[in-house]
């Protein structure tokens, strides 16, 4: 019996779309093991580092930002949240927003919050299919209408809202303020040319099987979440069928080939 995992997502509806947590052992929304009810987390008996969604977001989501470990920590029990969204699928002449304009500081964001005016002090991204965009902690940015994308994050459920666009949700603007990367040290944005993100809680490759690809996992666990294509992976023990949006979960020590015409973005460690 193969010991490649095939996960079933957890399905989170949402005002302005849905996530399908696909590979998650956090509290919040667990994934489980296609063909039984256990969860990843119990199949592991372990807690992961990161977690995979698929987010189809049908209206923009808030203007949000992400703590660090350690502010996390402290206030959320929780870990911080670095994260990256390759973008499946774009409406014509797309775009996320990801940064603030130059120049400001936690006093002057907090006076355009109070203004009313932060709209006028979002840096905006222009996105299509195949893009990558990098996400640290501390970086402004929100998800707009007509995106469908794949996000890796470190294991957390910690969201800071500062703007809604008129939606009336709880905000957490003094968080907010506390987290912000104002100088933009820690250097989000489009990965142009996108192969490879290595950020320190996570990597993130783009795997291209023409026909056969083969690997062993020497790093803890490799997962796989399919962009396009259809095909299997087997270890030699069975065959799991990998189709479009899948996500499976593959331990430590374990050869594996993948056969098929597959487009996959390969998350670890």
């Amino acid at each position: 019996m193969s010991k490649i995992l095939k996960l079933n997502p957890f399905y989170s509806e949402k005002i302005w779309g849905y996530e399908e947590w696909n590979l998650s052992t956090h509290r919040n929304g667990h994934s489980t093991i296609v063909g039984s009810e256990t969860t990843l987390l119990e199949s592991l008996n372990k807690e992961l580092p990161i977690l995979i969604k698929v987010i189809q977001a049908n209206d923009t989501l808030s203007v949000q930002v992400h703590p660090d470990d350690e502010y996390s920590r402290k206030y959320e029990n929780d870990n911080g949240k670095t994260e990256c969204w390759y973008i499946l699928e774009a409406k014509e002449d797309a775009s996320l927003i990801c940064g603030i304009k130059p120049n400001m500081t936690k006093e002057s964001f907090e006076k355009v919050i109070e203004n009313g005016e932060i709209e006028n002090y979002l840096e905006k991204v222009s996105v299509k299919p195949g893009d990558m965009i990098y996400i640290p902690h501390g970086t402004v940015h929100a998800i707009e209408g007509g995106l469908k994308l794949i996000e890796v994050q470190q294991s957390s459920d910690v969201t800071y809202r500062m703007y809604d666009w008129g939606r009336d949700r709880e905000m957490h603007i003094e968080k907010s303020l506390d987290v912000i990367d104002y100088e933009g040290k820690n250097k989000g944005g489009k990965i142009e040319n996108f192969s490879k993100l290595e950020t320190p809680y996570f990597t993130v490759e783009k795997i291209l099987s023409k026909g056969l690809y083969e690997d062993k996992v020497q790093n803890d666990f490799h997962s796989y979440t399919v962009i396009n294509g259809n095909g299997y992976i087997t270890d030699g023990n069975g065959k799991v069928d990998l189709n479009k949006e899948e996500t499976i979960y593959i331990p430590n020590n374990i050869e594996y080939k993948i056969v098929g015409d597959l487009e996959l973005l390969k998350s670890y460690i």
